[in-house]
């Protein structure tokens, strides 16, 4: 930090070129300045800012933080609080993932239906999604990282990656020409059969995704602080959705042969019987 003497001392180049110092043709005073009146959208206002250590917190929880310990509203009811910066930009962000999101889940659901020409086995195929998430949290918890917004990003792309896997086990089921009129017995070997058969392609998939992107989690080679929780996201997700989707995804393609079974019968029994209920 500099003082006034330090300021004395900066020399200047004259019309001669030769550099003399502040002091000699001018002096310091200390004088009352004009108020300084910051306004927003025409109303005075106070201007208060601060860094957060991401290491430790987020933006959004300081806020909230903030809001719940200063207790500002019920103390200063016409006092009004604009959250601007980087809270601001983390809150919009946020609302920009959601949308897109919702839009790829969207955009793969119509895709599968035309692909299996169904709409219950698409949903099959979208449940492996939330077994992803499951991984991604617990593995950000054991480390000890927060869910930032890259990380989100990691989980974006993690969407689409999972959705392979249990894409190609489905089509396999799909070519065991598995139906409602088989018994039960031998539609559970089926299923098994189909599983096994796309048990080495899946979890080779897996294990080369994970080779090439857990270097970059741990810093093998060097880190980038930017790309680490995306890489962290897209990992651990996704070998947590591949070992659940090789468990849970077979129960649950049961599960659906099982209620299109159920609704069938339904629908027959209302078809032969529904004309005696109207009369």
């Amino acid at each position: 930090m500099q003082t006034e003497e330090d300021v004395l001392k900066i020399k200047i180049a004259n019309n001669d070129n030769k550099m003399i110092a502040v002091s000699q043709f001018a002096t310091l005073k200390q004088i009352s300045g004009e108020p300084d009146y910051n306004h927003y959208q025409g109303q005075q206002s106070v201007l208060v800012s601060a860094s957060v250590n991401d290491k430790k917190t987020t933006t959004a929880r300081a806020i909230k933080h903030i809001f719940e310990k200063s207790n500002i509203k019920q103390q200063f009811p016409k006092v009004h609080i604009v959250v601007d910066g980087g809270g601001k930009d983390d809150k919009q962000s946020m609302q920009d993932f959601q949308n897109a999101f919702i839009l790829a889940i969207f955009a793969m659901f119509l895709l599968l239906s035309l692909l299996f020409n169904s709409y219950s086995q698409p949903i099959l195929v979208l449940l492996s999604i939330p077994f992803g998430v499951i991984g991604v949290i617990w593995s950000f918890f054991l480390h000890g990282e927060p869910l930032s917004f890259f990380a989100m990003l990691g989980l974006l792309a993690l969407v689409g990656v999972v959705v392979n896997g249990a894409l190609v086990l489905v089509d396999h089921l799909n070519h065991k020409r598995i139906n409602q009129t088989q018994e039960k017995e031998e539609i559970i070997k089926l299923i098994a059969a189909g599983t096994k058969d796309r048990l080495r392609a899946i979890v080779l998939t897996t294990l080369t995704t994970l080779a090439g992107i857990l270097p970059m989690v741990y810093g093998i080679g060097g880190i980038d602080l930017l790309l680490r929780p995306m890489a962290m996201a897209l990992g651990y997700g996704l070998l947590f959705s591949s070992i659940l989707t090789l468990i849970l995804l077979p129960c649950l393609y049961l599960i659906n042969i099982e209620i299109q079974s159920f609704l069938q019968k339904v629908g027959k029994y209302f078809i032969k019987y529904g004309h005696h209920i109207v009369k």
